[in-house]
């Protein structure tokens, strides 16, 4: 059964072919004041299921090589950094900072309805939640970074949302944003992500309409790239518990 949303007339209008977006989500204020916003600017409204996409970007970050793959059940090649074995939603793409000219390799893979999943040293018992995430890349400064997302898949359920961004020697804490800016009802469903630290926000990214992102330009240029890439993986994915 499809789950009801405070989108309920966007979805609808989106059906009937008719232009629209939803109000922008609210974002912190230390990222308005002291990040750099950076819309997405080539996005495709339209997202393919299998084979090539189209790249965009935000900033100075291009996503390139853009590959989407489903596959019900299928091993990762061993020389791949992400390894998982069962994935309903598989994705690769290469992300270019311009101003250093370094290129990263980012892969993600996305499952449903299962017991459990493990990522990043971690583990987390799926009884809660609906879906889970996993994104991971490696910087030659920092190592291997991997982001996992387990979710609920639904605003009310959003005590029970685990996020979390490392690399094995700093963790940040990744959670869903459902407030629209200037409005007090949520959305039903995530309208983009926080990454934040020890109470302090480093990075936002919304992923509904356009997209935009927002970037804490005080942090070093490895960990600004970490969580461009990290962004930039969420701007890609399509959720998987769209139906119930």
């Amino acid at each position: 059964m499809k789950r009801f949303s405070v989108q309920v007339f966007f979805a609808a209008a989106l059906l009937l072919g008719v232009g629209c977006s939803v109000p922008d989500m609210q974002v912190s204020q230390s990222m308005t004041s002291g990040g750099e916003a950076l819309p997405v600017v080539g996005r495709s409204a339209f997202r393919l299921s299998l084979g090539a996409e189209k790249g965009f970007g935000f900033g100075q970050y291009q996503l390139q090589e853009i590959h989407r793959g489903w596959t019900s059940r299928a091993d990762s090649p061993p020389d791949q950094i992400i390894q998982v074995n069962e994935a309903y939603q598989k994705y690769r793409f290469s992300l270019l900072d311009t101003a250093s000219q370094k290129t990263w390799l980012v892969q993600a893979a996305a499952i449903q309805d299962a017991t459990k999943a493990q990522a990043a040293g971690w583990s987390v018992e799926l009884s809660k939640q609906q879906e889970f995430l996993k994104v991971a890349f490696t910087s030659p400064e920092s190592g291997t970074w991997t982001l996992a997302l387990a979710d609920p898949g639904h605003y009310l359920q959003r005590k029970d949302f685990v996020g979390k961004f490392s690399n094995g020697k700093q963790e940040i804490d990744v959670a869903p944003v459902y407030k629209f800016d200037g409005k007090s009802i949520p959305s039903s469903e995530p309208l983009g992500y926080e990454f934040s630290k020890e109470g302090a926000v480093l990075a936002s990214v919304q992923t509904v309409n356009n997209g935009k992102v927002w970037l804490n330009k005080a942090l070093a240029p490895d960990l600004q790239m970490a969580l461009a890439s990290s962004c930039a993986a969420l701007l890609l994915y399509q959720k998987l518990g769209e139906t119930q």
